[in-house]
């Protein structure tokens, strides 16, 4: 009986053996064939800490694999001597137009998001947008620009005053408080526009001086009873109290706290100007005891402010920390004279200013915060003398502050414009649990740029000028940025939302 069993089941070893050897083969790795396929790339992923030479491998929408062995694609790029990373996310962009989307994606831009003012109606904002982007867009609920809309009668008026919210910071009901029954109101639309989608609520603070103590931290309140964040242009810039950046710092340290909420602090650096390091470090210390609360910088030493705006209301030079000579009149280049600058301010017209506040040891020192994202606060390109963060801020990133002044690694510089945001957003954002990271099934956004000439050209002066450096920028599978060159007739932006959106 034992040798009969050996027997059968030597038998059936042989019958199993053959039938295996005349199936197909199953398709490895390497044999699959993708639709993209990025070649000796050197894979910086910020998330696991990889940093080794890669294929990169995409398939529609999404990364489908991160390989040491060689892959094979419909199209190969060579990708030896260029680093590959997640394309970048700035949470912090009034640039709205096509022609400000190339700009962002020469700069490695593949996600653009207007948090810190927002918009309203925000169902209308997206809609506008579906199907035209080049890069991926969403914005935030706009508190300043709804309570304009309620204190104009909620009307077709109303609404069509609202075609850009910033420009309705200088409207006379910008400086009167709302009223109880409004400020119910406010609250009920501001819900609203989160179960819209938006990503949170943004508010212009310092451009809406109306805005009570009591206001801002009911509105800080929505955003935590929706679990969203609030986005904030903090109340002061000022170096010297009373109304200080300090004060206003604390107002949002405070109002976080007691309420809960995520608060994140718009551009710090153009806040606090030499004291903004300090204050970053204010807000590492409330987040050590619980407190949810951020911030952010660009990469430039200059604001862009308004001549007539209360910014430079008598005492406007001790709450900067600047003269007239570190002012640059946007419309001619050169610095003002006190003669330009009093013309300005008693005119009609403002094409506003750029004010050089800060210096490269205050951009540096924020730099080296390790919570500290980056992003341009970017606009409208608007020619030569335009402020540069628009066309160059990444760029000038790596190039500068990594490369040239070795400010940070370049890892680190990545994570802050990568991971780092997204991890900020993920949790009432599911889209960005897919982005910020360089990984199999993570969105097929990503950029390839060359580490040794990486940098912005744009400059005060010269600002509508593209960044060097980015080969290849890929938005959703799709590339907008081949070879160094923007793509023409390519639309493959796509909506962000708040989870909250039905």
């Amino acid at each position: 009986m034992t040798i009969e069993r050996a027997a059968r089941g030597a038998a059936l070893l042989l019958a199993a053996t053959v039938l295996l050897a005349e199936l197909p083969a199953a398709a490895s790795p390497a044999a699959t064939v993708h639709d993209i396929v990025y070649r000796g790339a050197r894979a910086i992923d910020p998330e696991t800490g990889l940093d080794a030479v890669r294929d990169i491998a995409v398939d529609g929408a999404r990364i489908a694999a991160v390989s040491e062995v060689q892959l094979e694609g419909r199209r190969v790029i060579d990708a030896r001597g260029l680093v590959a990373a997640p394309g970048f996310i700035d949470i912090h962009s009034h640039a709205t137009t096509r022609e400000a989307a190339g700009y962002q994606a020469k700069d490695g831009v593949t996600t653009r998001l207007e948090l810190e003012i927002g918009a309203w109606p925000v169902s209308s904002w997206y809609e506008a947008k579906r199907g035209r982007e080049l890069l991926n867009y969403g914005t935030s609920v706009s508190h300043t620009a709804l309570r304009y809309f309620i204190q104009k009668g909620e009307g077709t008026a109303g609404l069509a005053a609202l075609r850009d919210p910033m420009e309705k910071f200088g409207a006379k009901e910008a400086d009167e408080p709302l009223s109880g029954a409004a400020a119910e109101r406010l609250s009920v639309l501001l819900e609203q526009g989160v179960r819209e989608g938006a990503i949170g609520i943004g508010s212009g603070t310092q451009y809406a001086p109306g805005i009570t103590r009591r206001e801002m931290l009911d509105v800080t309140a929505v955003a935590a009873r929706t679990a969203t964040c609030l986005f904030t242009h903090i109340r002061y810039g000022s170096l010297v109290e009373p109304d200080s950046t300090f004060e206003a710092v604390q107002e949002s340290i405070g109002n976080a706290a007691v309420t809960g909420a995520c608060v994140h602090v718009a551009h710090i650096n153009s806040m606090a100007m030499r004291d903004a390091p300090f204050m970053a470090a204010l807000m590492r210390d409330a987040r050590a005891r619980g407190v949810d609360i951020t911030t952010e910088t660009y990469p430039w030493g200059g604001s862009v402010d308004a001549v007539r705006s209360h910014f430079f209301d008598p005492g406007w030079e001790r709450r900067w920390g600047v003269g007239v000579g570190d002012l640059q009149s946007r419309r001619t280049g050169k610095r003002l004279t006190q003669a330009e600058f009093d013309a300005l301010r008693g005119g009609s017209e403002d094409d506003g200013v750029i004010m050089h506040m800060n210096s490269e040891a205050t951009i540096a020192g924020l730099l080296r915060e390790p919570a500290m994202l980056v992003a341009s606060d970017g606009g409208r390109i608007e020619g030569p003398n335009g402020h540069p963060r628009s066309a160059g801020s990444f760029a000038r990133l790596l190039g500068h502050y990594v490369r040239e002044t070795r400010t940070l690694g370049l890892a680190d510089a990545l994570r802050r414009v990568t991971l780092l945001p997204a991890q900020r957003l993920e949790g009432f954002v599911p889209a960005m649990k897919r982005k910020g990271r360089l990984q199999p099934g993570m969105d097929a956004d990503v950029v390839l740029f060359d580490p040794r000439t990486v940098g912005t050209r744009a400059t005060y002066g010269d600002a509508a000028r593209y960044s060097d450096g980015f080969r290849y920028v890929m938005v959703n599978g799709v590339l907008v940025v081949d070879g160094g060159r923007l793509v023409k007739d390519v639309s493959p932006g796509r909506p962000v939302f708040s989870r909250s959106r039905p």
